[in-house]
Protein backbone atom coordinates (compact mmCIF):
# COMPACT_ATOMS: atom_id res chain seq x y z
CA UNK A 1 0.00 0.00 0.00
CA UNK A 2 1.70 3.58 -0.90
CA UNK A 3 2.28 6.04 1.60
CA UNK A 4 -0.38 8.04 2.47
CA UNK A 5 0.32 11.82 1.85
CA UNK A 6 1.57 14.02 4.26
CA UNK A 7 -0.59 16.00 6.45
CA UNK A 8 -0.97 19.74 5.31
CA UNK A 9 0.75 22.12 7.72
CA UNK A 10 1.09 25.96 8.39
CA UNK A 11 4.02 27.00 6.44
CA UNK A 12 5.07 30.80 7.33
CA UNK A 13 7.67 32.47 4.94
CA UNK A 14 10.50 33.47 7.54
CA UNK A 15 11.57 30.25 6.38
CA UNK A 16 12.51 31.38 2.98
CA UNK A 17 14.60 33.76 1.32
CA UNK A 18 15.30 35.30 -2.40
CA UNK A 19 18.80 35.28 -4.06
CA UNK A 20 20.26 36.49 -7.04
CA UNK A 21 22.42 35.20 -9.34
CA UNK A 22 24.78 36.99 -12.31
CA UNK A 23 27.85 35.71 -14.01
CA UNK A 24 29.94 36.76 -11.02
CA UNK A 25 28.40 37.16 -8.07
CA UNK A 26 24.94 35.98 -6.37
CA UNK A 27 23.86 37.67 -3.43
CA UNK A 28 20.75 37.39 -0.95
CA UNK A 29 18.08 40.10 -0.39
CA UNK A 30 16.38 40.83 2.62
CA UNK A 31 12.49 41.29 1.43
CA UNK A 32 9.64 42.48 2.62
CA UNK A 33 8.16 41.27 -0.08
CA UNK A 34 8.12 39.37 -3.29
CA UNK A 35 5.42 37.93 -5.68
CA UNK A 36 7.22 36.73 -8.72
CA UNK A 37 5.00 33.71 -10.39
CA UNK A 38 4.21 32.30 -13.21
CA UNK A 39 1.04 32.48 -15.12
CA UNK A 40 -1.21 32.11 -17.71
CA UNK A 41 -4.43 33.07 -18.70
CA UNK A 42 -7.12 30.80 -20.04
CA UNK A 43 -9.59 32.16 -22.38
CA UNK A 44 -13.24 31.13 -23.72
CA UNK A 45 -13.46 32.33 -27.42
CA UNK A 46 -16.93 33.05 -28.53
CA UNK A 47 -18.27 30.61 -30.76
CA UNK A 48 -21.92 29.34 -32.65
CA UNK A 49 -21.83 25.63 -31.42
CA UNK A 50 -25.55 25.05 -30.88
CA UNK A 51 -25.05 25.00 -26.80
CA UNK A 52 -25.96 27.55 -23.78
CA UNK A 53 -22.67 27.12 -22.38
CA UNK A 54 -19.00 27.86 -23.82
CA UNK A 55 -17.36 24.73 -25.35
CA UNK A 56 -13.94 26.28 -26.66
CA UNK A 57 -10.97 26.99 -24.60
CA UNK A 58 -7.50 28.99 -25.37
CA UNK A 59 -4.35 28.65 -23.68
CA UNK A 60 -2.80 31.89 -23.18
CA UNK A 61 1.17 32.16 -23.35
CA UNK A 62 3.09 32.15 -19.94
CA UNK A 63 4.11 34.57 -18.09
CA UNK A 64 7.32 35.17 -15.63
CA UNK A 65 6.62 38.49 -13.75
CA UNK A 66 6.99 39.79 -10.15
CA UNK A 67 8.09 42.44 -7.95
CA UNK A 68 10.84 42.21 -5.21
CA UNK A 69 10.69 45.11 -2.13
CA UNK A 70 13.28 45.05 0.65
CA UNK A 71 14.51 47.96 2.38
CA UNK A 72 18.21 49.17 1.30
CA UNK A 73 20.96 47.65 3.71
CA UNK A 74 24.27 47.99 5.54
CA UNK A 75 26.02 45.74 3.75
CA UNK A 76 27.88 44.51 1.06
CA UNK A 77 26.57 42.26 -2.02
CA UNK A 78 28.63 38.76 -0.71
CA UNK A 79 31.38 37.75 0.85
CA UNK A 80 34.75 39.25 -0.24
CA UNK A 81 33.02 42.01 -2.47
CA UNK A 82 33.14 46.08 -0.82
CA UNK A 83 30.00 46.70 -3.63
CA UNK A 84 27.03 47.84 -1.56
CA UNK A 85 24.00 45.33 -2.30
CA UNK A 86 22.32 48.74 -4.18
CA UNK A 87 24.97 49.36 -6.27
CA UNK A 88 24.33 45.75 -7.50
CA UNK A 89 20.71 46.31 -7.83
CA UNK A 90 21.31 49.45 -9.73
CA UNK A 91 23.26 48.10 -12.34
CA UNK A 92 21.01 45.44 -12.83
CA UNK A 93 18.07 47.71 -13.24
CA UNK A 94 20.16 50.63 -15.40
CA UNK A 95 23.79 49.88 -17.04
CA UNK A 96 23.22 48.81 -20.78
CA UNK A 97 25.66 47.52 -23.41
CA UNK A 98 25.98 48.74 -26.79
CA UNK A 99 23.30 46.34 -28.05
CA UNK A 100 20.69 48.50 -25.71
CA UNK A 101 20.26 45.18 -23.69
CA UNK A 102 20.68 45.31 -19.75
CA UNK A 103 22.20 42.50 -17.73
CA UNK A 104 20.33 39.01 -17.39
CA UNK A 105 20.41 37.04 -14.24
CA UNK A 106 19.12 34.38 -12.28
CA UNK A 107 16.57 34.66 -9.22
CA UNK A 108 15.87 31.80 -6.51
CA UNK A 109 12.93 31.90 -4.19
CA UNK A 110 12.51 29.30 -1.60
CA UNK A 111 8.69 30.36 -0.11
CA UNK A 112 8.50 27.02 2.14
CA UNK A 113 10.49 24.10 3.14
CA UNK A 114 8.51 21.65 1.33
CA UNK A 115 7.99 21.82 -2.68
CA UNK A 116 7.74 25.22 -3.06
CA UNK A 117 11.49 26.49 -4.49
CA UNK A 118 11.83 28.07 -7.57
CA UNK A 119 14.74 28.84 -9.96
CA UNK A 120 13.37 31.93 -12.24
CA UNK A 121 15.74 32.22 -15.45
CA UNK A 122 16.91 34.91 -17.69
CA UNK A 123 15.48 37.87 -15.44
CA UNK A 124 15.36 41.42 -16.30
CA UNK A 125 14.71 44.56 -14.85
CA UNK A 126 11.76 45.93 -15.53
CA UNK A 127 11.24 48.85 -13.31
CA UNK A 128 13.49 49.93 -10.46
CA UNK A 129 12.35 52.36 -7.81
CA UNK A 130 14.12 53.82 -4.94
CA UNK A 131 12.56 55.98 -2.31
CA UNK A 132 13.06 57.53 0.98
CA UNK A 133 10.22 59.42 3.00
CA UNK A 134 11.25 61.72 6.47
CA UNK A 135 10.90 59.19 9.64
CA UNK A 136 11.06 56.06 7.36
CA UNK A 137 13.78 53.72 5.35
CA UNK A 138 15.05 53.92 2.38
CA UNK A 139 13.24 51.48 0.50
CA UNK A 140 13.55 49.22 -3.40
CA UNK A 141 10.75 48.01 -5.45
CA UNK A 142 11.89 46.82 -8.43
CA UNK A 143 9.72 44.35 -10.94
CA UNK A 144 11.20 41.44 -12.63
CA UNK A 145 10.27 39.61 -16.00
CA UNK A 146 11.48 36.73 -17.03
CA UNK A 147 11.57 33.96 -19.37
CA UNK A 148 10.85 30.35 -17.31
CA UNK A 149 10.14 29.34 -14.17
CA UNK A 150 11.26 25.53 -13.40
CA UNK A 151 11.02 23.96 -9.87
CA UNK A 152 14.40 23.57 -7.68
CA UNK A 153 15.73 22.94 -4.84
CA UNK A 154 17.67 26.00 -3.58
CA UNK A 155 20.70 26.59 -0.90
CA UNK A 156 20.74 29.45 1.42
CA UNK A 157 22.18 33.37 0.14
CA UNK A 158 25.65 33.59 1.14
CA UNK A 159 25.23 36.72 3.48
CA UNK A 160 25.81 34.16 6.41
CA UNK A 161 22.75 35.41 7.98
CA UNK A 162 24.79 38.40 9.97
CA UNK A 163 22.73 41.11 11.36
CA UNK A 164 23.16 44.87 9.65
CA UNK A 165 21.19 47.94 10.14
CA UNK A 166 18.77 49.14 7.49
CA UNK A 167 19.37 52.74 5.71
CA UNK A 168 17.73 55.48 7.16
CA UNK A 169 16.36 58.86 6.45
CA UNK A 170 19.05 60.43 8.56
CA UNK A 171 21.40 58.22 6.24
CA UNK A 172 20.85 60.04 3.00
CA UNK A 173 22.37 63.19 0.97
CA UNK A 174 20.23 64.71 -1.40
CA UNK A 175 21.08 67.90 -3.31
CA UNK A 176 19.27 69.72 -7.07
CA UNK A 177 21.62 71.46 -9.22
CA UNK A 178 19.16 73.69 -11.47
CA UNK A 179 22.32 74.82 -13.91
CA UNK A 180 24.26 78.05 -13.96
CA UNK A 181 22.98 80.84 -13.46
CA UNK A 182 19.55 79.11 -11.04
CA UNK A 183 21.05 79.88 -7.72
CA UNK A 184 22.61 76.79 -7.40
CA UNK A 185 22.37 74.04 -5.29
CA UNK A 186 19.00 72.97 -2.99
CA UNK A 187 19.92 71.13 -0.48
CA UNK A 188 18.33 67.96 1.67
CA UNK A 189 16.55 69.96 4.33
CA UNK A 190 14.37 71.26 2.36
CA UNK A 191 13.06 67.42 0.86
CA UNK A 192 10.43 65.78 2.57
CA UNK A 193 10.69 62.57 0.68
CA UNK A 194 11.72 61.55 -3.07
CA UNK A 195 11.69 58.98 -5.35
CA UNK A 196 12.80 57.70 -8.63
CA UNK A 197 11.70 55.08 -11.30
CA UNK A 198 13.77 53.68 -14.27
CA UNK A 199 11.33 51.99 -16.32
CA UNK A 200 12.88 50.09 -18.82
CA UNK A 201 9.50 48.88 -20.55
CA UNK A 202 11.05 45.09 -20.94
CA UNK A 203 9.02 43.39 -23.46
CA UNK A 204 8.47 39.59 -24.00
CA UNK A 205 9.09 38.37 -27.43
CA UNK A 206 7.30 34.57 -28.76
CA UNK A 207 8.16 32.93 -31.91
CA UNK A 208 6.89 29.74 -32.99
CA UNK A 209 9.49 27.82 -31.23
CA UNK A 210 6.84 25.07 -29.92
CA UNK A 211 6.88 26.87 -26.78
CA UNK A 212 4.04 28.78 -24.43
CA UNK A 213 6.88 30.97 -23.16
CA UNK A 214 8.93 33.44 -24.60
CA UNK A 215 11.92 32.75 -26.40
CA UNK A 216 13.12 35.92 -25.31
CA UNK A 217 12.81 38.96 -23.42
CA UNK A 218 14.24 42.34 -23.97
CA UNK A 219 13.86 45.91 -22.84
CA UNK A 220 12.85 49.02 -25.12
CA UNK A 221 13.34 52.84 -24.79
CA UNK A 222 14.24 54.00 -21.08
CA UNK A 223 12.56 56.23 -19.02
CA UNK A 224 13.22 57.69 -16.02
CA UNK A 225 10.60 59.80 -13.77
CA UNK A 226 10.36 60.81 -10.15
CA UNK A 227 8.68 62.71 -7.49
CA UNK A 228 10.20 65.23 -4.70
CA UNK A 229 7.62 66.67 -1.90
CA UNK A 230 9.16 70.01 -0.50
CA UNK A 231 8.49 71.39 3.14
CA UNK A 232 7.15 74.72 1.98
CA UNK A 233 7.95 76.18 -1.34
CA UNK A 234 11.23 76.51 -3.10
CA UNK A 235 11.07 79.88 -4.43
CA UNK A 236 14.20 79.16 -6.68
CA UNK A 237 12.67 76.08 -7.90
CA UNK A 238 9.35 77.23 -8.18
CA UNK A 239 10.58 80.33 -10.55
CA UNK A 240 12.95 77.82 -12.51
CA UNK A 241 10.26 75.35 -13.59
CA UNK A 242 7.77 78.54 -13.90
CA UNK A 243 9.85 80.81 -15.91
CA UNK A 244 12.85 79.12 -17.27
CA UNK A 245 11.64 76.23 -18.94
CA UNK A 246 10.62 77.89 -21.85
CA UNK A 247 13.77 79.55 -21.66
CA UNK A 248 16.52 76.65 -21.57
CA UNK A 249 17.66 75.25 -24.72
CA UNK A 250 18.52 71.91 -22.77
CA UNK A 251 17.94 70.37 -19.26
CA UNK A 252 21.18 70.44 -17.86
CA UNK A 253 20.05 70.32 -14.10
CA UNK A 254 21.03 67.62 -11.87
CA UNK A 255 20.08 65.68 -9.06
CA UNK A 256 22.52 63.71 -6.37
CA UNK A 257 21.50 61.46 -4.04
CA UNK A 258 21.97 58.05 -1.87
CA UNK A 259 24.20 57.64 1.55
CA UNK A 260 27.12 57.79 2.75
CA UNK A 261 28.70 56.04 6.63
CA UNK A 262 32.34 55.84 6.90
CA UNK A 263 33.46 55.37 10.16
CA UNK A 264 35.48 52.74 11.64
CA UNK A 265 32.77 50.05 12.13
CA UNK A 266 31.52 50.48 9.00
CA UNK A 267 32.56 51.86 5.58
CA UNK A 268 29.25 51.73 3.52
CA UNK A 269 28.09 53.98 0.57
CA UNK A 270 25.38 54.73 -2.28
CA UNK A 271 25.82 57.41 -4.50
CA UNK A 272 24.41 58.61 -7.69
CA UNK A 273 23.44 61.42 -9.75
CA UNK A 274 21.54 61.59 -12.62
CA UNK A 275 21.53 64.59 -15.31
CA UNK A 276 19.51 66.01 -18.05
CA UNK A 277 17.04 66.48 -15.35
CA UNK A 278 13.41 68.84 -16.10
CA UNK A 279 11.11 69.64 -13.08
CA UNK A 280 7.51 70.42 -13.35
CA UNK A 281 5.73 73.30 -11.91
CA UNK A 282 5.32 72.54 -8.35
CA UNK A 283 1.76 71.58 -6.97
CA UNK A 284 0.65 72.66 -3.39
CA UNK A 285 -3.02 72.31 -1.60
CA UNK A 286 -4.01 74.82 1.35
CA UNK A 287 -4.60 72.63 4.65
CA UNK A 288 -4.61 72.92 8.61
CA UNK A 289 -1.37 70.15 8.10
CA UNK A 290 2.17 71.07 7.29
CA UNK A 291 2.47 73.27 3.77
CA UNK A 292 3.53 71.27 1.42
CA UNK A 293 4.89 71.05 -2.54
CA UNK A 294 5.39 68.34 -4.61
CA UNK A 295 7.29 68.51 -7.68
CA UNK A 296 7.05 65.76 -10.31
CA UNK A 297 10.37 65.47 -12.65
CA UNK A 298 11.91 63.63 -15.18
CA UNK A 299 15.50 62.62 -16.13
CA UNK A 300 16.68 62.40 -20.17
CA UNK A 301 20.23 61.63 -19.93
CA UNK A 302 22.33 62.40 -22.67
CA UNK A 303 26.07 62.01 -24.33
CA UNK A 304 28.33 64.00 -25.48
CA UNK A 305 28.18 64.72 -29.17
CA UNK A 306 28.99 61.59 -30.88
CA UNK A 307 29.38 59.67 -27.96
CA UNK A 308 27.63 56.67 -26.59
CA UNK A 309 26.95 57.25 -23.14
CA UNK A 310 25.10 56.32 -20.35
CA UNK A 311 25.19 59.43 -18.35
CA UNK A 312 22.96 57.59 -16.06
CA UNK A 313 24.73 54.89 -15.28
CA UNK A 314 27.88 56.97 -14.63
CA UNK A 315 28.86 59.31 -11.45
CA UNK A 316 30.14 62.04 -13.31
CA UNK A 317 28.62 63.70 -15.74
CA UNK A 318 28.39 67.47 -15.59
CA UNK A 319 29.22 68.06 -19.46
CA UNK A 320 25.82 66.02 -20.05
CA UNK A 321 24.08 68.88 -22.38
CA UNK A 322 26.52 71.16 -22.71
CA UNK A 323 28.36 70.00 -26.15
CA UNK A 324 24.98 69.39 -28.49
Amino acid sequence: MANPPPVPQAALGFVGFVKISTGSKEFGIRATSCDLKLSQTIEKPDVVSGRFDKTVYKLGPKQVEGSIAFPATLETSSTGLTAQLMDDIWSLGVYRGSDGRLDSFTSEVKYTAENASFEFDGCMVNTLKWSVTQQDLVNIDFNVVAKSRTAQTVSSPTYAHRNTRAVTWADVFFNIYLGSGDNGIIEGEWVRSFDITINNNVERFYTCNGLLSPQDVAPKQREITGTLTIMGRNYHLGIYSDERNQENCFADGYIKFGYEIDNQNCQAAFKKKICGVIFEIETMSLRNDLIESTVNYHCLPGGQADELFDAIAETNCETVGATY
